[in-house]
């Protein structure tokens, strides 16, 4: 009769270090979320370069997008992170939507503002 040794499994990432930065961060509160204003919270700076699927070996037609992948580039303005961070750390909003894993110390799922 053959014997086995089962070995508890390890995770397959060590324990992060980091704290997440809305934790760090001192946040502004605000009593009122602003009304969006693209001319206030859009400051969209295109990606310094872009890779299309044909770049990378693809079809033109191949996926949802001619893109295959960008270098990180600006969106919103400052104020709108701001504002968008302070909405998202809510108690209320933590305790719904709030998640850890053992890669990630602080995320948000399913969130989505009344």
């Amino acid at each position: 009769m053959a014997t086995t040794t089962v070995q508890k499994p390890v995770g397959a990432f060590p324990k992060s270090s980091y704290q997440p930065i809305i934790e760090r961060a001192v946040q502004k509160q605000f009593t009122a979320v602003p009304e969006f204003d693209p001319t206030q919270h859009l400051a969209f700076e295109p990606p310094p370069s872009i890779l299309l699927m044909k770049d990378i070996g693809y079809t033109e037609n191949t996926g949802v997008s001619p893109v295959a992948v960008s270098q990180p580039f600006q969106l919103f303005s400052p104020e709108a992170i701001q504002h968008m961070r302070t909405e998202v750390i809510k108690p209320e909003v933590m305790e719904q939507c709030g998640f850890q894993s053992n890669i990630a110390a602080s995320q948000v799922r399913g969130y989505a503002r009344k």
